[in-house]
Parts: structure tokens; sequence; C-alpha cells
């Protein structure tokens, strides 16, 4: 129903309320296991299906042997269940159940994952199945059955008896077959997939041939090209729960449909392109509705004062839309409503006022509460404890400030409490967490609070998420942590702590996904190993005062940041996490050789080892073949996934490194600060498309200038400052677009890491945040300037300090993006181009020391942005141009 990158605390929520949703109403046919004796036939065609299967990973067909199939079973998840059922008067089978025991036992509710599920299996469905003529029920929901160019078998619409089809979270390609239509005495199907499946469902028309429907669920396959949905839906008269997430779908300004449906219990339009919400829609007069989904939509507008009617209602998700006046008192009737979330919606309200808005029944009733990203001001009420069968209060990313109540400890039933990203103040106390015996996860981060906790204490709760980054918890570490060594996501990253490492820190988190400790002043060294942290996937600890050497890495790490520490030595021959896709070292004491094992990321993307004491050339590396690269190659390809390499400010040597002829994803190139010698190659436009910024100034490049170079139509920062290349300025430089056009919001900012921060994972950023693993330092007016979230804005030339001869070429003028133009310290000659005041964006301009002649143009008084001029120490004549900056020097 979603895709896999959701957080495990929004699926395990979800999971508890649908299941508890759908269990009341649904009633599959089975029978019980063993039953008759089994007859030949249909045992000789359940053979055939298990020689169809090429990989049983759970083993559920080891028992598929012996006379009697009525008899088969399986053990799934600690309890044996029958995978074939037979009828106890004939003695057919009736029911095949093979569901993979990834997903979940609850039949209304699945969550699909891309990629083969572990315990999946593979091969293909026989047709030999269709000897099974009075099969009813059959679920083969999580194997992978299908592949490319294996569409869902058409011989499924055959099976005239069957009244249960889960096809659920399987990889089948290709188009649905229309004969499932069919299969008139079906009452369940689930079609559901993930949303990077390959199918295309076209015309499902057949629906309407199922008249007996009571549940369907299609989430996840795209459903666009069926515009009349509305009517084919609302005609089956049956249905208790309809499940289309992330369908695609939209719904008609103007309701052009009348719905036959009376008894629909659960409807999920979620993720859709839902944008408008009518008064009138089919489903507002649907008064069995109990959960009603449309988060992660597109609707816009006031807040449908119709939702008011459904007094059935339980559950009701909105988040993720731009509904504005959301009010607490149109759900005046909703006495039965248990999760309520509303967030990135405008309440636009003092939460004191929204909270006594809701019926006095909810304080009983209400479980789930997701406010985050209401605007919603004002402190939280100390009254807040009389809901008190809250488990989740989510209030992330509001204005709330004020101190938060001491109440807050008196909710015995919360296990999920948000309250990040507000202006809280004031200090948290163990008494703040008195009675929170089922807390698992909390966020207290980016407010001013003050957690004052002492080193003693106790928690009577076991935590799964622990983030307070940006909370004063310093300067001592918290050692009331010491306990939580359930913790998977722990976050203290700025919270002024300046004190060692507890010896037991690596012990306690050593289950931790997500480890975040950076910006602090935390001292101690690295052990040699952390391959025992074996959940690991990303570990952040930049900023502190870390020593020792690079320890051997968790296997499935994926992003690890130790920058700017006191790590020294050398790197390891191997240090291990071969799933590495982001790996930043700088500003460390790192000395000798890049080991070849870098070769080895397959999936590495940004590599910064820059302001270290590395020495040498770059490793050799080779894929298998005669040809030889350096850095890392894929076994599959020889192309690398690579887009930024920062290695600045080192002692590396050799020429232009050729491995990066295998980076066509390259955006940024940092060599800056070392002693790379040669010429620049001629097939960097070819072989790297996507560069956008080259910086190569303080080393000891030669020769000109390549010609190939200014094909670059990506490029928006070129730098080559302090080398030794010679010859003249290309006058194809008019070839690099991506100066010629000013806006810069199709562009990517090479610096930014985006990671996932498991916090509220229904927030606006779907979970993921931006950070800046380096910055780039750029020369401008004069002054060394480092730019992180503005690098994209910045649009440069710097061929400063070489041996560049010749005519500055007229079409430099064409650039007219630039910022920055430094031609300063070379041999130029001859004119500055007449139409220099095209270049109205530059803010900075230094031509100095060069031999340049003539009279100054007298459009550079065109230049309005212009706030650094230096065309000292050339021979100009004539009167300096007055006008707009001019006049202000």
């Amino acid at each position: 129903m979603g895709p896999s990158s959701s957080c495990c605390l929004v699926l395990i929520t979800m999971i508890t309320v649908a299941m508890i949703t759908a269990n009341s109403y649904v009633h599959a046919q089975r029978g019980s296991g063993g039953g008759g004796k089994c007859i030949a036939a249909e045992r000789a065609a359940l053979l055939s299906f298990k020689a169809g299967i090429t990989s049983d990973p759970a083993k559920l067909l080891k028992s598929w042997r012996g006379d009697d199939c009525c008899s088969w079973s399986g053990v799934r998840e600690r309890e044996e269940r029958f995978l074939t059922r037979c009828s106890n008067e004939t003695g057919h089978v009736v029911g095949l159940d093979l569901r993979d025991a990834f997903f979940l036992s609850n039949e209304t509710f699945v969550w699909c994952f891309s990629g083969v599920a572990p315990n999946g299996m593979l091969g293909e469905i026989s047709s030999s199945l269709l000897a099974l003529k009075h099969l009813k029920h059959l679920d083969l929901s999580g194997n992978y059955l299908g592949g490319v160019g294996l569409p869902m078998p058409s011989f499924l619409g055959s099976f005239k008896s069957l009244t249960y089809l889960n096809l659920a979270c399987m990889n089948f390609d290709g188009r649905l077959p229309p004969q499932l239509g069919n299969l008139s005495r079906l009452q369940h199907l689930n079609l559901a997939t993930y949303q990077e499946n390959t199918m295309r469902p076209g015309d499902v028309s057949w629906l309407r041939h199922l008249g007996l429907l009571r549940f369907l669920d299609m989430s996840g396959l795209n459903l666009t090209s069926n515009g009349d949905w509305v009517r084919l839906v609302t005609g089956l008269s049956y249905l208790k729960v309809l499940q289309l997430g992330g369908c695609g779908l939209s719904l008609p300004h103007e309701p052009t449909a009348h719905s036959n449906i009376s008894s629909l219990e659960i409807l999920d339009l979620s993720s859709n392109r839902v944008d408008t919400i009518n008064p009138a829609y089919w489903f507002w007069d649907v008064r069995t509705i109990r959960e009603l989904q449309l988060g992660r939509n597109q609707i816009t507008g006031p807040s449908p004062a119709a939702i008011g009617n459904m007094t059935s209602l339980e559950v009701l998700t909105l988040g993720g839309n731009y509904i504005s006046g959301v009010k607490s008192e149109m759900m005046k009737n909703f006495c039965n409503l248990r999760w309520l979330e509303l967030w990135s919606n405008e309440i636009n309200q003092d939460m004191a006022e929204f909270m006594e808005g809701l019926p006095r029944c909810t304080k009983s009733s209400l479980h789930i509460l997701d406010l985050s990203a209401t605007n919603i001001t004002g402190g939280i009420p100390s009254w807040i404890n009389h809901w008190r069968n809250l488990r989740s209060l989510q209030l992330s990313a509001n204005k709330l400030e004020g101190l938060i109540p001491l109440e807050i400890g008196k909710m015995t039933n919360l296990s999920t409490l948000y309250l990040d990203n507000n202006q809280l103040n004031g200090s948290v106390s163990e008494e703040h967490f008195a009675s929170l015996a089922s807390l698992e996860n909390i966020d207290l981060s980016y407010n001013s609070i003050h957690i004052t906790i002492n080193s003693d204490w106790v928690p009577p709760f076991s935590l799964y998420q622990a983030l307070f980054a940006r909370s004063k918890m310093g300067p001592h570490f918290p050692l009331w942590l010491k306990g939580q060594s359930n913790v998977y996501f722990l976050d203290i990253s700025d919270a002024g702590i300046t004190d060692n490492l507890p010896d037991w820190f690596w012990t306690v988190f050593s289950n931790v996904k997500y480890l975040n400790i950076s910006c602090n002043q935390i001292s101690g060294t690295l052990p040699a190993t952390l391959e025992f942290m074996t959940s690991a996937m990303t570990l952040d600890l930049n900023s502190n005062r870390l020593t020792g050497l690079l320890p051997q890495l968790p296997q499935y790490l994926r992003t690890l940041d130790i920058s700017n520490n006191s790590l020294s030595g050398p790197l390891p021959l191997i240090f291990g996490a071969p799933m590495l896709t982001q790996l930043v070292l700088s500003i460390n004491k790192i000395n000798g050789t890049i080991p070849s094992y870098i070769c080895e990321l397959k999936y590495l993307e940004v590599l910064d080892l820059s302001d270290n004491f590395l020495v040498g050339k770059l490793p050799r590396c080779s894929n298998g073949s005669e040809a030889k690269q350096e850095l890392n190659m894929s076994p599959d390809s020889t192309q690398m996934q690579l887009s930024a390499l920062i290695l600045y400010n080192n002692d590396l040597s050799g020429k232009f490194p050729e491995f990066l002829q295998h980076c066509q994803e390259l955006t940024l190139l940092h060599l800056a600060h070392n002693k790379f010698v040669g010429e620049l190659p001629i097939w960097i436009a070819e072989k790297l498309p996507r560069l956008s910024y080259l910086q190569l100034r303080y080393n000891l490049f030669s020769g000109s200038i390549p010609v190939q170079l200014t094909k670059l139509e990506n490029l928006r920062y070129l730098d080559l400052a302090y080398n030794r290349i010679s010859g003249s300025i290309p006058p194809t430089l008019g070839g690099l677009k991506a100066m010629i056009q000013g806006n810069s919001t199709k562009y990517t900012n090479p610096l930014v890491w985006n990671y996932y921060r498991p916090r509220n994972p229904n927030d606006f950023n779907d979970g993921y945040y931006v950070k800046y693993h380096n910055s780039l330092l750029v020369v401008v007016k004069g002054q060394e300037l480092y730019y992180t979230s503005t690098l994209i804005y910045m649009v440069g030339l710097d061929f400063s300090c070489n041996n560049l001869g010749g005519d500055i070429p007229e079409e430099i003028t064409s650039l007219v993006g630039l910022k920055n133009l430094n031609f300063s310290h070379n041999h130029l000659t001859g004119n500055i181009p007449e139409k220099i005041g095209l270049l109205r964006y530059v803010e900075s301009l230094d031509l100095s020391f060069n031999m340049i002649s003539g009279e100054i143009p007298s459009s550079l008084s065109d230049m309005a942005s212009l706030s650094y001029l230096n065309l000292s120490f050339n021979n100009l004549s004539g009167r300096i141009p007055s006008g707009n900056q001019l006049d202000t020097w």
C-alpha cells in the first residue's frame, strides 16, 4: 500500500489500527485442514505447482509429500496452519494458502515492499491448478511468481468457485487479465502492490461483473486511464472495504455518480491526486464509513462541513494536504474517533482552543492525534492528560511555546511523543516521564529546552526512538541512556555535551540503525571495529573530539560522517561496509595513501577525504577486464555511482584521474590544493556530462584549456586558478550554457546530503532532511568565502594566477549568468570586451595584473550588481565610466 521508505513507526501503528478495524467484518470462507481424503488428480496438480517453484526459503512446501494432500501443512509464525484445505464432505481441495509469512496474517491489510521479500517463494504459477475446480480460497500474496515479461496468468479467471483471491505484493508484469471478471462469486479481491511496480492495469471495467465483492484492494496500481472509476466502484453495492491508495486517481470537481454503496466501512484514497473534496461527493452520505483515509493528496480549499455528518468515523486521516480552516468543532459528533491525523493542513488556532473543541467523549476514545505542521500556536495545555487513552501525540513543526507541562508525565498509555521543531523552552526533568512506562518514541529536538535529569535516574520505559537534537543535555553525557539498549534511532546532536564517551556506549547502542552524536565536543577513542553493529545504516559522528583509526565498519552501513574530528593514521586496507553511499572523513589527521578498497564500494555516491594528510596517487582499479580504472567499479558495468568527489587540501599527486571517465553522474569535483600534474583531458565533456562544479585551484596542471571543456553544458563554476595553464582563453566559452541561464532552481546542490532522520514520518519532508557534508571555497571580491546552501546561486569563472595570454574573447559577454569573473595575474592583452556591461549579475570582476590596454568600456556602468572591481596593473587609458554602481564607490 505504500513505498518501502516509510518509517517503521507508522507501519506498526497503521497495522495495529487496520487490524483492529478489519477484524470486525472479515469472514473468509475457511474449512478445517485435513477434512476428507485427498483426490489423486488434485494431489497431482498441487505437486505440479510445487515443481514450478524454484525457491522456497520459508519451506512452506516441505511437507508436500505423501498421499493425503489434505494434511499438508506448514509452520507460520510459530502457529501451524494448513496450507491446503479440503471439504469434509467431498475431499476436494477448497483452499490454498501460501501467503509469505513476511506479510501480515490479517486478510484486510498488507504493506508491499519493493524488492524480493526474504521468505517469499520464487517461480511461476502452474496452470495445473486448474484441476482444483472446487477451489474457493486462493492466497499467493507476497511471493514472486512473476517477473519481467510474466503477467498475471489469465487462467486465474477460470476458478469459477473462488470467493477469496489474494495476489497482493507479487511481481507480475504487464496488464491485469480481464478474465478476472469471470469470477462472479468473488467476495474478496486483493491485488495491492508496491508503487514501483511495472504492472499496467489498463481497463478494469471487468470489475462491474464482480457484484458480490465485499473487499477490494488495488492499492499501488496505476488506474489513471480509468477515467470513470467512481461510477465503476460505486456500482459494487456490497462493498465494505475499498482500498485504492497510490493509484494516481483524482476526483471530478463536480460529482457525476450516485452511489449504490450503503454498507462501506473502510475507504482508502490516500496518496492519490485528489485536489478537491466537494461536499456533495458520494462518500459523505455513507454513514457506515468508520475509516476514511484521504491523506497525502493535493486537496486545497476549506474543510468541508459535510465531514461532520460521518458520525460513525473511527479513523480520519487528512494529513499531507493543504486544507484550510480545519476546526475541531466540525468533529463534535465523532464520539467513536480513535485516530485523527491532520498534519500539514492549516488549523491556525491556539492548541487549547482546538482541544476544547473536540467532543468530550474523545477523552476516552482517542488513541492517535497528529497535528504536526498545522500552525497551531500557544502552549500545550496542562490538562492534555484528560485524553487519558492517547497512545500517540504528534505536535511537530508548529509554533508552540512555553513549558512542557508536567501533566504529560501522567499519560500512562503514551507510546509516542513528538514535540520537535517548536519554540518550547524551560527544563525537562524526570517528573515529565514519571508514569510513561509505555513510552517508546520521543522527539524533543529543535526546541530551547534543557533536559535536567539526574545521572542515577532509572527510566520506567524502554525507548525505540530517542531524538533530542539541539536540546541541551550537557555538559555531561546523559547517563540515564545507559539502560536504553533497545534504541534503534538515537539523535543527541548539538546537545552541548563536552564529556568523554562512556565505555558502555558502543555496547548499549549496538543495535542502532541511526546514530547521531554530531556537533558536540565528545572525546574518546573509536573502537577497532564496529562490525558488531549489525543493524547500523547511518552513523553521524562529525564535529567532535574523537581519536583513533577508522574502525572496521558495520556490514550494512550506508552513510558515515566522522568529519571534523582527530582521526589519525592511515586508512585500513579493508574497512568493510560494502554498501556505503556516503563516506565523509574530511578535516581529520588521516595520513598515508587512499587504499584500493575504495574501488570495491560500488554504491558510493559521495567520497569526501578533504583536509587530511593523504599522499600519493589515487589507487588503480580493475573490473576484471584488461582496461584499468581508478577507484570503484561496478562489477556488472564500467559506470560508477559517484556524484561528488572531494579531495582538496591533501598532498595527492598524479595526473587528472582517468577513472572519472566512468563517472557520468559526477556533479562536483574538488581537487584543489594538491599536487596533480599534466594536461586537462579532452574527454571531460563527453564523459562527465553532469559536471556542475570543477575546482582545480592550487595544483600543477599545465597545457592549454581544452576546447572540449567549454562543452560542459551543466558547468556553473570553473576554478583553474594557481596552476601552470598557458595558451589563450577559448572563444568557445559561450558553450557553457549553465552560465548563460540565470535560473538556479533547476540545478541540484552537490553539497546536499539527503538522509533519513527518523522523526515524525508523516511530516512535510517525508522524514528526509538536508545536511551539507562540506562547503565549497570560492574566492570572490578578493576574499575567500565558503558556500553551502547558497552554492547553487554561485556562477563563476576563475582563471587567475596562470600563464594565459591573448585577448579576452568577446564571447565571454554571452555568459550573462556570471556572478564572479577573475582573470587576474595572467598575461592577457588586447581590450576589455566592449559589451562587458551585458554581465549585469557580476558582483566581482578582477582583471588586474595583466597587459590589457585601451579604454575602459562605457558599458561597465551597466553592471548593476557590481560591488568589487579591480582593473589595476594594466595599460588602460581614458576616463573611468560613471553611473549606477560606479557612482557609489
